[in-house]
């Protein structure tokens, strides 16, 4: 297994998953910090409970269950983004990275408790079954999902392909439960999605990229080829849509950045340990040689996927439309467990190239526009401050000069923050109903491109 640093965005499953470099920490945590008296006293508290519950709770509780919720526990009380995974999970989170699977499909993630689908994914069981946006997973199997914590529930979904499974669904506006039988199979996350789209300027390239796994940036460089050579070189500009792509592989995120940009710094990282921050900056070799780029954000848009949009808006290669994004602003690293899975820790923070961390504030979007028209929807607004033990912004609202910023287009001020009431219901399928994705089309054929150069790749 190659190790790498990376970005996971806790709470959201299917994508956001992280990678880390592992003997450093470990040897560090094991050769220099030995606890002390207090630490000792505690785990004899610790000990003390434990042999307590073993002995007198109801039922004689497994002991690797007590320990497993315990570590736990403990992870959980330091940031959103720490956690212990068990054999079963570390290899879930491995074979998560590679883009492929055996199970049903579903994005989803847990709120208030409830165990509730983000977005099938297209040509999947889930999709094909019906299930919708919003729907909330109350059974797996006839077993409640309340109180299930999300790993566990992802891990009940998961399976061989061939095998059955049943869930029960309570959806808005249906008032009895939705039972779904559905056959699992191998699921081909197909991270990268694009076409040839039409504006006033000219072909524009759509390019969707829905997660940063091992392969988003081969698969970028590949989308854009094509679309080049489907527009017979006559692209005017491109859309990159980030929205409700809650982050992954940091290493991706760097190299994605760096597809698009020429010079500048991308991100960097800082930790308790100075010896251990880095930073990143572009090579030269901008594959679009300059094409104005617009990128679609919003309150999904999180972790590796706001180091791409900070990159290149802080480096004025491209315009940011959509709303503010999700504010993941911290790095975890992986630590293997010999046979007993995984430690998933918090080891740093990261910073754009204005020098500002952007946990818990995310990045602003150059052009403010909503998808819907009632913006308040408390489920769409969930964002980094909204989680139990999520870190302070360590940089405030100070940000070091950047380049000034050039003049946003003219047509950038006749460009609605909401839909008209009249607007069309959103339908995937049909690019016309999607008001961001039409607002970016309208201010992108009125940009003129950054610098016209010979990519060097």
């Amino acid at each position: 297994m190659r190790l790498r640093s990376g970005l996971m965005l806790s709470g959201i499953f299917m994508a956001g998953l992280a990678l880390g470099t592992v003997a450093q920490p470990l040897s560090r945590a094991m050769g220099q910090a030995a606890p002390d008296n207090s630490t000792y006293q505690q785990l004899s508290l610790f000990g003390d409970i434990l042999t307590q519950v073993k002995q007198n709770y109801v039922v004689d509780p497994p002991s690797d269950k007590l320990v497993y919720n315990a570590v736990n526990g403990m992870l959980s009380g330091l940031d959103p983004h720490s956690s212990y995974m068990n054999a079963q999970q570390y290899a879930d989170m491995q074979v998560q990275t590679t883009g492929q699977f055996g199970g049903l499909g579903l994005e989803v993630t847990q709120t208030s408790g409830l165990l509730k689908v983000i977005s099938p994914i297209d040509d999947t069981p889930g999709a094909r079954a019906g299930i919708k946006p919003g729907d909330i997973i109350v059974e797996i199997n006839g077993q409640s999902t309340q109180g299930l914590a999300l790993d566990d529930a992802v891990t009940k979904m998961r399976g061989p392909a061939g095998t059955k499974i049943t869930l029960t669904i309570k959806r808005n506006g249906v008032t009895t439960p939705v039972h779904v039988t559905l056959t699992r199979e191998i699921i081909k996350i197909q991270d990268v999605k694009s076409k040839l789209l039409t504006s006033s300027a000219g072909p524009v390239g759509y390019i969707r990229l829905d997660s940063f796994d091992e392969n988003g940036d081969q698969h970028i460089r590949n989308a854009v080829a094509q679309l080049m050579k489907q527009a017979h070189g006559n692209l005017h500009g491109y859309i990159l849509d980030l929205r409700d792509n809650p982050g992954g592989l940091l290493d991706q995120a760097v190299a994605v950045s760096d597809d698009f940009l020429n010079t500048g710094e991308i991100v960097s990282t800082h930790g308790r340990h100075s010896q251990d921050d880095q930073v990143w900056y572009a090579q030269d070799g901008d594959i679009t040689n300059g094409a104005p780029i617009v990128i679609l954000t919003n309150a999904g848009t999180a972790s590796a996927a706001e180091i791409v949009t900070a990159a290149l808006q802080q480096n004025r290669r491209a315009l940011v439309l959509g709303t503010k994004t999700f504010g993941k602003g911290s790095v975890q690293t992986i630590m293997p467990i010999d046979n007993a899975g995984a430690l998933r820790l918090t080891t740093a923070l990261y910073f754009t190239p204005s020098g500002k961390s952007i946990q818990g504030y995310g990045v602003t979007p150059d052009v403010t526009v909503s998808d819907t028209a009632t913006p308040d929807d408390a489920f769409a607004q969930l964002r980094e401050t909204n989680l139990l033990n999520s870190f302070t912004n360590p940089t405030g609202q100070n940000n070091m000069p950047l380049p000034p910023a050039p003049p946003l287009p003219a047509v950038a001020a006749s460009i609605p923050s909401k839909p008209p009431a009249t607007w069309p219901a959103f339908d995937s399928a049909k690019p016309a109903t999607d008001f961001q994705l039409q607002m970016a089309l309208k201010l992108i054929a009125d940009m003129t491109p950054v610098r016209t150069v010979a990519s060097s790749n």
